[in-house]
């Protein structure tokens, strides 16, 4: 009898998985996210917004540091770096808004993204600062320096924000009253007014003195 040759259209079988001496099969690799610590920061995520304006996150950066002054001196190798306080915090956001199959609740999840694109594109827009918030960097109160808005004709329904915001602080003239700023700007007040009363009061006296001295 002829070898019979194997039907190159018929699909190849796959070999039996391999099953240990005691007839159980060899337990499967751990995936990453079952793992205690590929799951923890899911805990601490939070939806993207910017003056209640939703939105999805592709990366978010933070940036900050030391305010450093560098000091060269002239015969002397040994230079002086003078520290000079926390650099303003900024910040780096790609977001994106894309259209969903349905139209879930709320204006992020909607067949059409136009409505929610407009909303972001307004809070970017509005003057003052406002409550930023991040999935994984936290609730910030910044103020938005530049942003752009990207559409490509060959991805529809899809738009890209490329944000900038920096950290908006306090003035430190008009702090909170019990902050070191306020204290501070009370201080210089009354000194003003004390050394204003002062000087009126020695003038009062110097002229009254002169007009003794002419009876």
């Amino acid at each position: 009898m002829p070898p019979v040759t194997p039907n190159a259209t018929q699909p190849r079988q796959l070999p039996t998985p391999v099953t240990a001496s005691n007839g159980l099969k060899p337990a499967r690799a751990t995936k990453i996210l079952e793992l205690q610590s590929g799951i923890a920061w899911r805990g601490r995520w939070m939806p993207a917004k910017f003056r209640n304006a939703r939105f999805h996150v592709e990366t978010a950066v933070r940036e900050s540091g030391r305010r450093v002054v560098a000091h060269e001196f002239p015969k002397r190798d040994l230079p002086y770096a003078e520290d000079m306080g926390r650099r303003q915090r900024e910040f780096t956001v790609r977001g994106y808004i894309i259209v969903y199959p349905r139209d879930n609740e709320g204006v992020l999840q909607k067949k059409n993204y136009i409505e929610a694109r407009d909303v972001l594109i307004e809070a970017l827009e509005t003057e003052g600062p406002a409550i930023l918030q991040l999935p994984l960097l936290g609730i910030l109160e910044v103020a938005c320096t530049r942003y752009r808005v990207t559409e490509e004709n060959r991805m529809g329904g899809y738009c890209v924000f490329d944000m900038s915001f920096t950290e908006y602080g306090k003035a430190p003239a008009t702090g909170e009253r019990q902050s070191k700023a306020g204290v501070y700007y009370q201080v210089q007040q009354l000194n003003a007014a004390n050394k204003a009363w002062i000087e009126a009061e020695l003038k009062k006296a110097i002229m009254s003195t002169q007009g003794m001295v002419g009876i």
